[in-house]
Formats: structure tokens, C-alpha cells, sequence
């Protein structure tokens, strides 16, 4: 090995050994960047929903497939918990095009060749000559603070710590809101998205006349045959929350489906009774005590630790 070489490697030892000041607790600095195909991405385009911005040194790479894999692997779950990924490197759009081609990943990869982003959230590393992003990443909450910074990441199990942390996280947000007596969300009120012949519908707009209809029951009698696409669910309504109508039980004969509507991304009327029609995401859901405790206290009875969830793009209360 040559001493350029030793000296690069030392470089990089240095660089992803130093440990950069904590910004947990502090609002997420603003971006500009451009995707894969040259669409834009800022902060603001995500206010209202949870977002996992993770930088990674370079496309292709052992450590940096491994880690896009996973997120791939969970980005089903990430959405039920109404979360987005970007990731964020300094290779061009070309490169993050054939990385996504090749790993067929659902999510969005930002070109930060300038380091613009990396220097904001503190993730630069390397020198003039060999410049990279370090492996670091942060959760933005809905109103766009930083509420995790994971300075030390392990590709193979990092996913799971990023789940973890957006339950938890997610969870003191529904109690702190809860114990409150006048919290924000309870001030929101469901919001009529169109009025079609069928019904009235909630979140967003109805475009799916054309589809066929799954019923509750035959979903939970086969749900692999139903976890890799969205449908149309339909069954009769037997429970919304009455606190915020942000989910409701969606029942056909005696199988049973809770229905979360985004993390509160929209509500439906706490009256709301009758047949229904869901489009959505069935998802395998791990439920962690706490949140287990608080569905119950929401009015949705004992909830089993793994569970099938529909996770609802819009609701259909029909006539």
C-alpha cells in the first residue's frame, strides 16, 4: 500500500472516529437539493409528516447497500408510522439512478456534491481530495425538530433502532398531546376531501372506482397475498377513536382490522358508523408496551404485541 493510500485510510479512521456535537433537540436546518431526477426537495415539503434523513458515505459501497437494503426492507413500516426517507450523499444523479435501479429502492437519494447539506447537519468528513458525507442519521419530527441524532451507526442494525426510536418517539407525542387540556390536535377537525355518488370521502381523493374490492376478512385469512401492494378494503365499522377520530375498527364477519388514518394525517367524524371502503397498505405491526397501553386507553381494546394494520391513504364512508 502506498502512503497516499495509508494516509487516506488514516483520514478516514480519523474522520469517522470523531464524534461531531449532538443537534438532537434542535430545529432541522433548511435544504435545497435535487433528487435522482432532478426533482427538488426541501424541509418544508415534509412538514406534517416524520422524516429520516440518513447520510451515507458513497453509492455501491459494502456498508452503504446494506443500510439502503434495510430501509427498503422496512419502508412499508416507516410509511405506518407516517415516515419518509431521503438519503444523502455527495455522488451525482447518475450514481444514486443506477444505485436505486440496482437495489430497486422505493425511496429518494439527494445529491449533496456541493455539501451544502453535509456541512449543515454537520456529516462532512474527509478533505479536499476525498471528500464524503459520514454515516450519520436524524429524525425530524412533524414540526421539524431534530428528536433523534444517531452519530454511531451499524448498517446491518440500524433500521431497527430508527423504528424503535420513531415508536417511542411517537408515542410521548400521543401522551404529551393527551395529558394536555387544550392540545392543537384536539382542535382539528375532520375535513370532508370530495362527496361522491358512493359516499364521503377523507384524506385523499378517491380515484378508485376501477379497483376490486377486498373484504377485511379475506385479507386477514391470506395477508401475504395483500402486504406488497395498496387496495381497496371494505367492511363495516364497528369503533373510531373518540378522542380524535384519527383510526377506527374495520370488521367483515369475525375478522377484525384497526385502521390508522397516517398518524393523524386526517380524521373522520367520531359518529362515523356503517359500511366503509379503505385504500391502503396492509403492514405487519410490533407493538411495543407502551404503545399497547395507549391504543387501549383510546378505546381500542387489548391489542396483541404483532398485528396487521391497514394503513389508510383515504376513507370512503359510503352512503
Amino acid at each position: 500500500m502506498t502512503k497516499k493510500h495509508l494516509f487516506i485510510v488514516a483520514l478516514m479512521m480519523l474522520n469517522f472516529m470523531a464524534v461531531a456535537d449532538s443537534m438532537q433537540g434542535q430545529p432541522a436546518p433548511l435544504f435545497n437539493l435535487k433528487d435522482q431526477n432532478n426533482d427538488t426537495h426541501q424541509l418544508a415539503d415534509y412538514k406534517g409528516q416524520w422524516l429520516v434523513l440518513y447520510f451515507y458515505p458513497k453509492d455501491g459501497t459494502s456498508g452503504c447497500t446494506i443500510e439502503a437494503n434495510e430501509f427498503k426492507d422496512n419502508y412499508a413500516k416507516l410509511q405506518a408510522l407516517n415516515t419518509e426517507v431521503l438519503g444523502i450523499s455527495l455522488d451525482d444523479a447518475e450514481s444514486h439512478r443506477q444505485f436505486i435501479a440496482e437495489h430497486n429502492l422505493p425511496f429518494n437519494l439527494l445529491v449533496d456534491s456541493d455539501k451544502v447539506m453535509s456541512r449543515a447537519y454537520g456529516v462532512d468528513g474527509g478533505a479536499a481530495f476525498f471528500s464524503y458525507a459520514k454515516r450519520q442519521t436524524f429524525i425530524v419530527n412533524p414540526e421539524g425538530l431534530i428528536v433523534k441524532h444517531f452519530e454511531q451507526v451499524d448498517p446491518n442494525t440500524h433500521v431497527s433502532e430508527v423504528l424503535t426510536a420513531l415508536d417511542e418517539l411517537q408515542v410521548d407525542e400521543s401522551m404529551v398531546g393527551d395529558s394536555q387540556a387544550d392540545p392543537s390536535h384536539e382542535q382539528q377537525k375532520p375535513i370532508v376531501t370530495e362527496e361522491i355518488e358512493a359516499g364521503v370521502v377523507y384524506g385523499g381523493s378517491w380515484q378508485m372506482s376501477n379497483q376490486s374490492l377486498v373484504d377485511v376478512a379475506t385479507a386477514l385469512t391470506s395477508p401475504d397475498n395483500y402486504l406488497q401492494d395498496k387496495h381497496v378494503y371494505q367492511g363495516e365499522i364497528t369503533q373510531v377513536c373518540q378522542k380524535m377520530g384519527c383510526w377506527m375498527m374495520l370488521k367483515t364477519g369475525e375478522q377484525f382490522v384497526r385502521v390508522d388514518f397516517k398518524n393523524h394525517s386526517f380524521l373522520i367524524p367520531k359518529d362515523s358508523r356503517g359500511q366503509a371502503q379503505v385504500y391502503g397498505q396492509l403492514v405487519v405491526v410490533e407493538h411495543s408496551p407502551e404503545k399497547i397501553a395507549h391504543f387501549k386507553a383510546e378505546g381500542a381494546g387489548e391489542m396483541p404485541a404483532k398485528s396487521y394494520e391497514l394503513i389508510a391513504d383515504s376513507v370512503l364512508l359510503l352512503n
